[in-house]
């Protein structure tokens, strides 16, 4: 099974491009989102547990892919440094453990366009960042310009791409 994570901030275009990637090679997409809403709706965000939950969902999930011998799966992910090092930790074991083949990308755009892309109505009745102020205060609280510590990870400006053509770059540097 081959595992690519896609990382960067809310609303840069992630869950997208993931989703033209998988499409692209036959592969599966796993949005860390989903592993969020249901440990927010368990657990309650920032209550105790939660975070152990959410890895254990993901984890569950990768699994699950490995077992049924899932040719490939693209996973998108908001990594926050420090704060994600838990779950990061996790998944580096879990990948290490099965021999898995994965590759790292961050996805990084402009800020006018971040803001273009978060208030597209595509976003509209999700929980996902909408206006410019939530926005601004995420990019303010966190730094998402760190790589995650101990992996290669190929880094792509957007910007100026649209949804395929980013992916057909993630897969010129990262599918062998």
């Amino acid at each position: 099974m081959k595992f690519t994570m896609i990382y960067g901030p809310s609303g840069i275009g992630k869950e997208s491009v993931g989703r033209e990637l998988a499409k692209r090679n036959g592969w599966h997409v796993f949005p860390q989102h989903l592993a969020f809403d249901v440990a927010c709706a368990v657990i309650g965000f920032g209550n105790n547990g939660f975070e152990v939950y959410q890895r254990k969902i993901c984890l569950d999930a990768f699994k699950a892919f490995y077992e049924n011998n899932v040719k490939g799966v693209v996973f998108t992910f908001c990594y926050v440094h420090p704060y994600s090092n838990y779950f990061v930790e996790g998944l580096l074991d879990f990948l290490n453990q099965f021999g898995i083949d994965s590759k790292f990308v961050r996805l990084s755009c402009e800020y006018e366009e971040h803001v273009l892309r978060i208030t597209n109505a595509g976003r509209q009745n999700t929980n996902k960042i909408q206006s410019k102020e939530s926005l601004d205060d995420y990019l303010e609280r966190f730094d998402f310009s760190i790589d995650i510590p101990n992996v290669e990870t190929f880094h792509i400006d957007n910007t100026a791409m649209g949804i395929e053509v980013s992916a057909i770059e993630i897969e010129r540097n990262i599918v062998t």
